[in-house]
């Protein structure tokens, strides 16, 4: 195995152990074990296993906020309701839909440590990128007060809403209890403009 696929091969192994067991519960013995390498070759690529960790925030993290703003794009038409908020929020659902489901471990770590401590290190860890998600959220949400003054500084309060929604949709569709496709995502958006439109 060369030095490439041994890293690969450690982050998917530590992944998969912190989303099935918990961070605090993996331990790097553990991920050693399960990526089929020494314990000097998890040190040498990340120090640690906060230092795995955090490569895994970097790597899923990155990517998906990336995939986000790119997404939350908003371009006025307020005379056509199909064709002004809906589009823009239909794609933001679908983009957190389609990654979830593209990374199904990952998304259900970050979902298992949202209650953590404030104090909890994986908190301390995840808190910049969650910030830098919900900005990206919130201007969206600005953007469109610009047009609908009605939801005028209310716009944190409808970017932690919409997410929260999301994000309980896409744990019961882990759970076998729902599904995370395009129309799910439409009665969702519905549901969620009806709310703020009202």
């Amino acid at each position: 195995m060369n030095k490439m696929n041994s890293k690969e091969t450690l982050l998917e192994c530590a992944l998969t152990l912190f989303s099935e067991k918990g961070y605090e519960s993996a331990g790097i013995n553990e991920i050693v074990q399960a990526a089929g390498v020494t314990k000097p070759t998890l040190y040498y690529f990340f120090q640690s296993k906060e230092g795995i960790f955090q490569e895994i925030l970097k790597k899923y993290y990155e990517q998906f906020n990336t995939i986000l703003a790119n997404e939350s794009v908003y371009f006025p038409n307020a005379e056509s309701y199909e064709n002004d908020v809906l589009p823009t929020l239909l794609r933001i659902a679908n983009a957190y839909f389609t990654f979830a489901g593209e990374n199904e471990k990952f998304y259900m770590m970050v979902l298992s440590l949202a209650f953590a401590p404030p104090t909890a290190q994986t908190t301390i860890l995840i808190k910049p990128y969650n910030i830098a998600q919900y900005k990206i959220i919130t201007q969206c949400f600005e953007r469109i007060a610009e047009v609908h003054a009605n939801i005028k500084g209310k716009e944190r309060l409808f970017a932690c809403h919409f997410v929260a929604m999301l994000n309980a949709n896409i744990g019961f569709w882990h759970h076998g209890f729902e599904e995370i496709d395009e129309q799910k995502a439409r009665i969702i958006v519905k549901h969620f403009m009806h709310g703020i439109f009202s």
